[in-house]
């Protein structure tokens, strides 16, 4: 049975640490850094508000390349705008692969209307990878911080 997160699971952060200053009309992660979701059936991407000041908005964006134009994905399941009284909550987009455009496979998130001070943490939860076990980022998840209890 899968289900080991650091086995299974792929992630990724979208900007450097947890509760980053959003900047605005920025990508997270920025190009040249896009997310390359090929290898994988779907994304989770979990957005963990911190303290919130403007009606930001989070839209998910495909590419064509690392560093390629980001295009849109989807105008009402790939976008949403929060209130600025949403502190501390989370947001959660589902994506399968398969409902990009066939010649993208490099996601990113696109942040809008920040002025003031808004925090996030953007992570990218990649799922369904094609190729077993999936190699975590040691400077993200180093191998002593991953730790199991299951039958061999």
């Amino acid at each position: 049975m899968h289900g080991d997160f650091s086995k299974d699971f792929k992630f990724v952060r979208g900007n450097a640490a947890p509760n980053t200053a959003l900047v605005n009309a920025t990508y997270y992660p920025a190009s040249a850094a896009f997310i390359d979701v090929s290898g994988y059936e779907w994304v989770n991407v979990h957005i963990n508000l911190g303290t919130i000041a403007d009606a930001v908005s989070f839209t998910l964006k495909q590419a064509e390349a690392i560093a390629g134009t980001p295009d849109t994905i989807d105008t009402a399941n790939c976008v949403k705008t929060i209130a600025t009284t949403d502190d501390g909550q989370d947001i959660n987009f589902f994506l399968e692969t398969a409902q990009l455009a066939a010649d993208h496979h490099f996601i990113t998130c696109l942040t809008g209307a920040v002025s003031g001070n808004n925090y996030a943490q953007i992570q990218y939860f990649l799922g369904g990878a094609r190729h077993q076990a999936v190699t975590q980022t040691t400077a993200l998840c180093p191998s002593d911080n991953i730790l199991s209890k299951a039958a061999a």
